[in-house]
């Protein structure tokens, strides 16, 4: 019995001879943070310092940063160089008027390390399309064949814009005709865009989009960016079933899609300017959805209906001469659905393929 125990007690021994020793080789980087300086609507300052290699060399290094703590490298990141020491990141295309939560990293071949997590704020602008959006959602982004960013919120299990589109150019470079002209608007049978009332000034425009008629939906040459497309009637459908039973606080679909601001009051309970500001303010924008009431160009080429009344047209063709969208009022508690004809100038909205 001895032997048998003395036995045990050898193979045991060797057994933890062989098992891997933890060195400093098997380590990942020690780094940490540095405070954040030079913030402003949409950029910042960090950095950090590499203390220690884990005994494998750094090939990566720099700032992580998210709308959620605890950032990781699957987040925005920043890279700055390689090996240990000292480093300074630019963050760039942040949101004005949300919290971040950032923090230095550093990669060797054992994995990632990271550093202490600071807080900061980006100041808010009022004229910016960011200064609608949810700030206790977490958004992502994308970017149109023109270079313009937009902001991507996931609904349940879809990915939309959460801005409306502003692209001037097909996906091939071809540019969409312009139309300020009220009667040449109505009567073109070609992909044309415009800006409400024919407003030039570039926040407002990113802020509200541009107006579309049907023939640019329906162009083969595409409005949407690579992987992505404009909604279909049964994408909305989608949508709106998903927030009926989703709504949170605002209650209503049109409340959970309306955004917090612009809506002119409306005396319909559970609508998108319901009340007064100050109550839909609170209510409206679960979603992150973010929709802005940026009128539409109508009958003869007219402008109207701007701060109540807003419409997006799907890819869904009804005849020869009309086509379907979806619609949003101050006085809806659910988005609307018509065939209008496709000379209409109507706001788009891209989801992700």
């Amino acid at each position: 019995m001895k032997i048998k125990n003395i036995q045990a007690i050898i193979f045991f021994c060797a057994a933890i001879a062989l098992l891997p020793a933890c060195t400093a080789t098997d380590l990942v980087p020690t780094v940490t943070t540095y405070t954040t300086s030079a913030v402003t609507q949409t950029t910042a300052t960090c950095g950090g310092i590499v203390t220690s290699d884990g005994g494998s060399a750094v090939t990566a290094r720099g700032i992580c940063w998210s709308t959620l703590p605890d950032p990781t490298t699957k987040n925005s990141t920043t890279t700055d160089g390689t090996g240990t020491g000292s480093f300074v990141s630019a963050l760039e295309n942040m949101f004005p008027g949300f919290t971040f939560y950032l923090r230095a990293y550093a990669t060797n071949a054992n994995g990632t390390g990271y550093g202490n997590t600071y807080m900061v704020t980006t100041p808010s602008d009022p004229t910016s399309p960011t200064s609608v959006l949810n700030t206790d959602l977490t958004y992502g982004t994308v970017t149109d064949v023109d270079g313009n960013l937009y902001h991507t919120i996931t609904i349940g299990t879809q990915t939309w814009m959460a801005e409306n589109l502003i692209v001037t150019h097909y996906n091939n470079g071809n540019a969409l005709a312009t139309e300020k002209t009220d009667a040449k608007w109505a009567s073109l049978k070609v992909g044309a865009q415009c800006t409400y009332n024919n407003v030039n000034d570039s926040n407002t425009i990113a802020k509200f989009g541009r107006l579309y008629n049907f023939y640019a939906v329906a162009d083969a040459r595409k409005l949407a960016p690579a992987g992505w497309h404009i909604a279909s009637d049964a994408e909305w459908n989608t949508l709106i079933s998903y927030l009926a039973t989703n709504t949170g606080t605002s209650g209503t679909v049109a409340a959970a899609l309306g955004a917090k601001s612009d809506w002119i009051d409306s005396s319909i309970a559970g609508a998108t300017g319901y009340l007064d500001p100050a109550t839909y303010s609170s209510l409206n924008n679960t979603s992150g959805f973010s929709c802005l009431p940026t009128g539409i160009r109508g009958d003869y080429g007219v402008y109207n209906y701007v701060t109540r009344y807003t419409a997006w047209w799907t890819t869904d063709e009804n005849d020869k001469t009309t086509a379907r969208f979806r619609s949003l009022s101050n006085y809806d508690i659910t988005p609307g659905t018509n065939t209008y004809p496709k000379s209409y100038g109507f706001s788009v909205r891209c989801i992700k393929d």
